[in-house]
């Protein structure tokens, strides 16, 4: 069998695993097959994950809470510290990363706010610690668990549930799980915002349309869900001259050199500019000269590479089947939803009217670091206002770069004492590094 039949059958068979993966009549089949609680909790929490039915959901939620599952601390302490899902980033770093303490505790009560991005973060806090420990973090701290994918890791949520007794705030990666987040367990409460809502404007230069050369931008790791494959296979029916750049970075063993076979693979015929873990000043350069940033993704988290470009003025393309997070942002004046099977044509057509486009516009009333600031602290102040407790202390500003960090030097200087306060009392789970490099 030559070269070209070899190709053609491998483009066929990635084209049917991608369907299959992405096919939620199979997804709902494997919920129903693994939601009996014969299986045990795990499995519970996994088939909660699968489903979108309201029902089942429902019914996995009071099975968990009939059979104690939500109180059995040590069942998921094991799961965490078992799951390979994790075990990475255990290794590379036992203590908290990728968060930052936006409140300190204070007297008469008030207590302080901790949010913590990606799930593995939350398994290392709890392994890390010991209950008396835990009960006093849930004693000082309100908890924000600001996920890293849609639909979350529903066990890490039964253990963080486990091992607390106050509220918990979960910040979803898609604004359509919030309900399915707030139905797991009666003591969760879903934020308003997404992970790609915390954007600084400041940290953006966005050029004039007539100044932006870069005709399509797709910033992507260079893993399988971010499906490149379909970008070479789509750059075939677009125009040849156009000036076409990845920005990505290794993921599950692949580097850049395999990006380049497989945009061979597909014959793709204009000459892309491929880049690999690019500082993020530079990155948004790039997309600061975009007319059209592109993701292909079906189903992540909330893609905060997609907002990015948008806050630097490109349009925004995604397809509209995504289960992806800054969908809901593509409106008239941000980008375009690409219709199944028209997705070169839409492409086309958005890369003609970009420059009437507005997305900076539109992010800086409804996405970026002040806005949600605002609507968690609000979220937080009227809860404890209601229990009677007090607050007269309001929230530092953060900015996701990619990950959360200070927008300004001043609150992060007068924030150290409380990670101080966290070293000393939490010794095995955070160490200043969180504080020198909160992106860790």
């Amino acid at each position: 069998m030559n070269r070209f039949l070899l190709n053609r059958c491998a483009h066929w068979l990635r084209r049917l695993k991608d369907e299959l993966l992405h096919c939620q009549p199979v997804r709902e089949l494997v919920a129903r097959l693994i939601a009996h609680p014969l299986q045990g909790p795990e499995r519970m929490t996994r088939a909660y994950e699968l489903t979108t039915h309201c029902g089942l959901q429902r019914a996995i939620s009071m099975r968990l809470q009939q059979t104690g599952a939500f109180e059995d601390s040590d069942l998921w302490l094991q799961h965490a510290a078992t799951s390979p899902r994790y075990q990475a980033a255990y290794r590379h770093r036992p203590q908290l990363g990728r968060s930052i303490v936006l409140k300190a505790p204070s007297s008469g009560g008030e207590r302080g706010v901790l949010l913590m991005t990606f799930e593995y973060n939350w398994a290392k806090l709890m392994l890390a610690t010991d209950a008396e420990q835990r009960r006093w973090l849930d004693d000082h701290y309100h908890l924000v668990l600001s996920t890293s994918w849609s639909p979350t890791d529903y066990s890490m949520l039964a253990m963080m549930l486990a091992n607390t007794r106050n509220r918990l705030w979960v910040q979803a990666c898609n604004l359509g799980e919030r309900q399915a987040i707030e139905a797991f367990h009666p003591r969760l409460s879903a934020l308003l915002t997404m992970p790609c809502d915390w954007l600084d404007p400041d940290g953006f230069d966005p050029q004039p349309a007539g100044q932006r050369d870069i005709d399509l931008l797709m910033v992507a790791n260079w893993g399988d869900f971010k499906r490149h494959w379909e970008l070479f296979d789509l750059l075939n029916d677009l125009p040849k001259d156009w000036r076409v750049v990845l920005v990505g970075q290794s993921a599950q063993g692949r580097h850049r050199l395999w990006v380049q076979r497989l945009a061979r693979e597909y014959g793709v015929r204009q000459p892309l500019e491929i880049h690999e873990s690019l500082p993020v000043t530079e990155v948004a350069s790039l997309q600061a000269r975009s007319r059209v940033a592109l993701i292909l993704s079906r189903r992540e988290g909330c893609c905060v590479a997609a907002v990015e470009a948008m806050m630097a003025g490109a349009a925004l393309a995604m397809r509209e089947d995504a289960h992806v997070g800054p969908l809901a942002y593509i409106n008239a004046q941000t980008g375009a939803r690409l219709r199944i099977g028209h997705l070169a044509a839409d492409l086309q057509d958005l890369h003609s009217s970009s420059a009437q486009k507005q997305p900076r516009e539109w992010c800086l009333k409804h996405a970026n670091n002040q806005r949600s600031i605002a609507l968690l602290e609000q979220q937080l102040r009227d809860h404890d206002l209601a229990l009677g407790l007090p607050w007269t202390q309001g929230l530092a500003l953060p900015m996701w770069k990619p990950h959360p960090v200070f927008a300004r030097a001043d609150q992060r200087q007068h924030l150290k004492p409380a990670y101080e306060e966290l070293c000393q009392r939490l010794p095995a789970a955070v160490d200043m590094r969180l504080w020198e490099q909160p992106a860790l």
